[in-house]
Formats: structure tokens, C-alpha cells, sequence
């Protein structure tokens, strides 16, 4: 999805949600839980890796575990909402707010997916797109790092974008999915903490094997009621943890679908 109609699409998100009646009107469709789930596509995150992050949530929510636990609340029906985000400008919507109650939902997410990773993943990453990087080789290491681990503008947006959202929900959880810490803010703690104030949950999908960072998750960006901090090891494993993150945000309780998957905490 192009800039311009992000943004576009975000403005007008943010009259709906500046209006209080409309904010707190029946005329809005009402979730169970409005999801925002935030992947990590700075310079520290190789091509190959990037990959996996979005095949790894379109794999996960085509499983019938997942559409189960999108439909199981009161009303049968979840918000949800991607983006991909580094220090580059603002952080880009790839799947704008949508229901999921039905396959045909989540097929539609998919497609929005798959069309997104096919104009971002390639073309933008080799310096084709508007604030992209240019790299040397697939996995190579940047030659102009000019996509930073920025996790407060990531949480500032999500928070964003969940006030934002054109659905009344009586939980909203923002999952964000990175493999290190924030090198371009001291701590997005504060940008955490002013989520919490909303009302929000925060919960983290480390990715990698990177010593440390689960622990820097824990206490720079978890936090609310019932939330956690996953780690995948193994960057195959992404669906497998993508999925069980997702059946404990919608608070199904799941044993664990990978033992490369690391420890949590929740509070």
C-alpha cells in the first residue's frame, strides 16, 4: 500500500475517532478484541527474515485454531490490523482495519498480505521505494543505514492507529515483533506507558536468538493485563509462534507449538 493512501486511510480513521459520537455510537460495529500486530523491517532484520514475517502471519491465521479464537467472544469477531515499521518516515499500514469472523475475512487479509510483501519486500528494500535502504546482496549488511530500530514510533503509531480504529472493542492489543532494541529513542518505555494509559495491552514477539533482547522486550515494552513476551529461535518457527501469540491475545490458552520457542512473563 502506497504512502499517500496510508495516510490517507489513517486520516480518515482519525476523524472517525476525534468524533465522540461516533466513537462511542451504536452505529459502530462492535469486536471482541481490535489487534494491531507491528513487524520490525529496520536494517537489523535480513530479507530472508522479513519474508518469514509475513508469510509467517498469513500461515498463522489460516489456521482453524485461529479463526476458532477470532469468532469465540460475544460477538463472534475480532479487529484487526497490520504495519511494518524501522526509523524510516512513519511506519506503513499493510492491512488497514478489518473484521474477521469468517474464512472469507481472513482470506482477504492474505491477499492484502501478499500484495503488500510483493511491492514492499523486494522493490522497496533494494532502494526502489521511497526511504528504502540500499543493500549489498540478500543478506547483506546495509550500505546506508537509514532504517533504525525505532520502537516508540511503532508503539505511538499502533496506539494510533487503535484509537483510530472504526470498531467499539472492549479489549485492544497492540504485538510488536522485532529482534532488538530501540537504537534510535533511549527506551520506548514512555511510549509503552502512554498505551497502558489508553487502556491497552502490549505484548512482544522476539525474533532470533539474540541474547538479551527478550528481557529488554520485557521491561521496555510488555505491558498490561494478561500480557507476555514470546521468543522464536528459529526464524522457520515464525508461524508456529505467530499463531500461538495470537491465540493468547484473543486469551485461548494453547501448549506451546515449538520448543524453539523461548521463555515469557506475564503480568
Amino acid at each position: 500500500m502506497c504512502r499517500l493512501a496510508v495516510a490517507t486511510l489513517l486520516a480518515g480513521h482519525m476523524v472517525i475517532a476525534a468524533t465522540p459520537e461516533a466513537r462511542t455510537g451504536e452505529a459502530l460495529p462492535e469486536t471482541d478484541v481490535n489487534l494491531v500486530t507491528a513487524f520490525d523491517v529496520s536494517d537489523s532484520i535480513m530479507r530472508h527474515e522479513e519474508w518469514l514475517e509475513l508469510t509467517g502471519i498469513s500461515q498463522a491465521i489460516q489456521s482453524e485454531d485461529f479463526l476458532d479464537a477470532a469468532t469465540a467472544g460475544r460477538h463472534g469477531r475480532i479487529g484487526f490490523a497490520v504495519l511494518v515499521w524501522s526509523s524510516a518516515e512513519q511506519p506503513d499500514v499493510f492491512v488497514p482495519w478489518t473484521i474477521i469472523e469468517s474464512k472469507e475475512d481472513v482470506q482477504r487479509v492474505v491477499d492484502s498480505l501478499g500484495a503488500a510483501r510483493k511491492q514492499y519486500g523486494f522493490d522497496a528494500r533494494m532502494g526502489n521505494g521511497r526511504g528504502a535502504t540500499a543493500y549489498r546482496g540478500d543478506d547483506g549488511a546495509s550500505a546506508a543505514p537509514a532504517r533504525r530500530t525505532d520502537i516508540a514510533t511503532a508503539l505511538g503509531f499502533s496506539a494510533d492507529l487503535l484509537r483510530a480504529a472504526p470498531f467499539l472493542a472492549p479489549r485492544e492489543v497492540i504485538n510488536v515483533c522485532g529482534n532488538g532494541a530501540d537504537n534510535v529513542h533511549a527506551s520506548p518505555a514512555a511510549a509503552r506507558d502512554r498505551a497502558l494509559a489508553a487502556g491497552m495491552v502490549v505484548n512482544g514477539l522476539v525474533i532470533g536468538a539474540r541474547p538479551g533482547v527478550a528481557d529488554y522486550y520485557r521491561a521496555h515494552v510488555q505491558g498490561g493485563t494478561g500480557s507476555f513476551v514470546l521468543q522464536v529461535r528459529n526464524p522457520t518457527d515464525v508461524a508456529a509462534a505467530m499463531l500461538q501469540k495470537f491465540l493468547r491475545d484473543l486469551n485461548v490458552k494453547r501448549d506451546s507449538p515449538t520448543t524453539s520457542l523461548g521463555s515469557e512473563q506475564q503480568t
